[in-house]
């Protein structure tokens, strides 16, 4: 058996330039559970509608994939439910949903809790997601 004589680039081979996946966090139109979401792909099901959630008329178009009966519950504490625009929501609760997936230890969350950070970006920015 001939191994590969392909070589990982510099980038590759810097361990603070390397990521490790270890958990998946997703929420989507069909719902925040991963088998359930993945079992849709296959079969095809569209998770896009009319756009109900805002009037869209004005617009020329009126369908999306929008995220129905989303709940940030345990995962995001009121006050800052309240505060946050429903896109930011999504993104930490998968983050989070990810962080539960991976079933890191005590010890390890609280070494890079400090370390951790989210970035979060639309292609749209200033408008209400």
């Amino acid at each position: 058996m001939v191994s590969p004589t392909v070589s990982a680039s510099k980038r590759e081979k810097d361990p603070k330039k390397r990521i490790v996946i270890t958990g998946m966090g997703l929420v989507s139109v069909f719902g925040s559970d991963i088998d359930t979401f993945y079992n849709k792909l296959p079969e095809g099901v569209s998770g896009i509608s009319p756009i109900d959630r805002f009037d869209a008329s004005e617009f020329s178009v009126r369908f999306a994939g929008q995220i129905r009966n989303f709940s940030s519950k345990g995962y995001i504490d009121g006050k800052n439910d309240r505060r946050l625009d429903d896109c930011w929501k999504y993104c930490l609760v998968a983050g989070k949903m990810a962080l539960e997936d991976a079933s890191p230890r005590q010890e390890v969350l609280e070494s890079t809790s400090q370390r951790s950070r989210i970035f979060n970006d639309t292609s749209m920015p200033r408008f209400q997601s």
